[in-house]
């Protein structure tokens, strides 16, 4: 009878679970493989600026031995109070909640001395009986390592995609790739790689200087094939402002601006996604072209090639002459083609404007190769938006021709 009886709870509660996650449009496992290079902060920083753009979030800590996210925002000693069967989370702003072991707790600093099980129960009973809301994005900070904690969540979140943190040393990067091969394993796609205390900036000065080297991470990303979100230098304002319980977007340094771009390449990534899922199943890519391949001078290529695609497959192919080059002509005529997207090496902030304004996406820092290979590229999400890498040599902006 017992027996009976506890399946039926764990088929109560599957299905409480399964409600809760057909009202979240994403779900994000912020994770590295190994402790100490600012997962947690990354993983608060990406809630709070999401919610200052207006998404509904929901901040989920399942590191139960070392919870920090509740000391990130300030809700230290704070409990989490139940109505009914419901665990209200804390309200952080109008649009970030948040939920962390923490607030069940009576001190702050008792430890919890819990072996898998109890571990896999609480994370589900945080999924399953907490009023969470519909949600636009559910962030979960997990422990570093590939244990109980993401397992748990990769074997019970459907459609979870991870966030992987690294910095830039090899002792850190080796267990990335362990990190990534986990995630490969579980059939949990990466939707990034974001690489911390990428070189630290002088307060004085201003240089940069690379401590822990840099760069490590977006070669780890380069090498699986994985989108690079972006990097995040050490900045001293990061540890006082995580001391005082307030997040990255108090700050007034460089990090502040690093942290909201990698949020916009996030975005991208997943607005990517979309188009791929039906929201956008028929596009209209636009490449500038020289000699059959691309022309990293936006404004001075032979012909544009628009290819359209329908559900992910490359359906049409045209190669189209631009008119002759002169400020804003050539981006509002790509518009006036009804391109959805375009591909280039290089484009001023300008003609990036114009396009945008037009409901045109831009991906720039292509590299040099034929409209197929780019296309695939990009339907696949492999190609990163990065710098531009216009070469043109007369002093002007490609984007404005």
């Amino acid at each position: 009878m017992a027996c009976n009886t506890n399946d039926q709870q764990a088929k109560a509660q599957d299905q409480q679970i399964t409600r809760f996650l057909e009202n979240v449009d994403h779900k994000i496992l912020v994770m590295s493989g190994k402790g100490g290079v600012g997962k947690s902060t990354v993983a608060t920083s990406l809630a709070v600026f999401l919610g200052n753009q207006g998404y509904t979030v929901g901040l989920l800590d399942v590191d139960v031995h070392g919870p920090s996210v509740a000391g990130l925002l300030g809700l230290t000693g704070l409990p989490l109070n139940t109505i009914g069967t419901q665990i209200q989370p804390y309200y952080y702003t109008d649009n970030v909640k948040v939920v962390s072991i923490q607030g069940l707790l009576k001190q702050p600093d008792d430890p919890l001395i819990w072996r898998g099980p109890m571990k896999i129960g609480i994370i589900r009973q945080f999924l399953a009986e907490v009023n969470w809301g519909p949600l636009d994005f559910l962030i979960i900070d997990s422990p570093p390592g590939t244990g109980d904690e993401p397992l748990t969540v990769a074997q019970t979140i459907t459609g979870c995609q991870a966030v992987v943190v690294t910095t830039p040393q090899e002792i850190a990067l080796a267990d990335v790739r362990k990190s990534i091969q986990f995630c490969q394993t579980v059939k949990m796609p990466v939707l990034g790689i974001i690489e911390n205390m990428s070189g630290f900036v002088c307060p004085s000065c201003g240089n940069t200087h690379a401590i822990f080297k840099s760069g490590g991470g977006e070669k780890t990303a380069a090498k699986y094939h994985l989108p690079f979100l972006g990097q995040l230098p050490i900045d001293p304002g990061v540890v006082t402002a995580g001391d005082a319980g307030q997040s990255l977007d108090t700050l007034t340094s460089h990090t502040k601006t690093q942290m909201q771009e990698i949020v916009s390449q996030l975005l991208r990534n997943l607005s990517h996604q979309t188009k791929l899922k039906g929201g956008k199943s028929n596009m209209k890519i636009a490449i500038p072209v020289v000699q059959g391949k691309l022309c990293t001078h936006f404004g001075h290529c032979e012909q544009f090639a628009i290819l359209t695609v329908t559900d992910g497959e490359i359906v049409k192919q045209e190669a189209l002459t631009p008119p002759p080059h002169a400020p804003g002509v050539i981006p509002n005529w790509v518009a006036a083609q009804g391109c959805t997207d375009i591909i280039v090496g290089g484009m001023g902030e300008a003609a990036q404007a114009i396009l945008q304004q037009h409901g045109v996406t831009v991906a720039c820092g292509a590299p040099v190769d034929t409209p197929e290979n780019l296309v695939a590229l990009y339907l696949r999400n492999e190609l990163a938006s990065t710098d531009n890498t216009c070469d043109h040599e007369h002093g002007h902006s490609c984007g404005s021709h």
